[in-house]
């Protein structure tokens, strides 16, 4: 065999080795596509609402005042927050830890703070719809916020309206 021959012997060996390693390769893509072509076909058409989403992570008022409060007071009692600041609020809640008992832990009081804040809202909203705000842009949330301080019975301030997006925050970085 002379160098020509070998040449032409070398080229074609190499370019049948790139059309067996092309064939290959199509061959593991077409396999990757066939799975993922059926993993597709068993995820829902159904798109997920906001609500669906919001319910990820919701604002739990109730349940952080159940756990805190409510082994000593009605929900009732807490009608009296209606008025009350945040300054107010915090107050009611040193008070409470000084009372034998009360067992507040100091980690749980912010969480305690913001709910007790929010609580006004529950009795408009369910937990959903305080959830859904979570979604909202900071400015949504705050253009929404100030509509509700004009609704009859809402006993917000304007100038409250930066403490509800604390709380909301607060609540929002809660551990679940």
């Amino acid at each position: 065999m002379n160098d020509d021959e070998r040449t032409r012997t070398g080229t074609l060996a190499i370019f049948g080795l790139a059309i067996l390693m092309n064939l290959v390769f199509v061959v593991f893509v077409l396999s990757r596509v066939e799975g993922n072509r059926k993993l597709l076909e068993g995820i829902s058409d159904e798109l997920a609402t906001k609500q669906d989403l919001a319910m990820l992570r919701p604002i739990r008022v109730a349940e952080i005042l159940e756990r805190s409060c409510e082994q000593c007071h009605t929900k009732r009692r807490f009608a009296k927050l209606a008025g009350m600041s945040k300054r107010e609020v915090l107050a009611t809640i040193d008070r409470m830890r000084s009372h034998p008992g009360a067992d507040i832990p100091g980690d749980e009081i912010r969480q305690i703070e913001a709910a007790l804040l929010l609580f006004r809202c529950t009795s408009c909203h369910g937990e959903a719809v305080l959830s859904r705000l979570v979604l909202m842009p900071q400015e949504d949330r705050v253009r929404f916020l100030r509509s509700k301080v004009s609704m009859p019975g809402s006993g917000f301030r304007t100038d409250q309206v930066g403490q509800l997006i604390e709380a909301f925050e607060v609540l929002e970085d809660q551990p679940r």
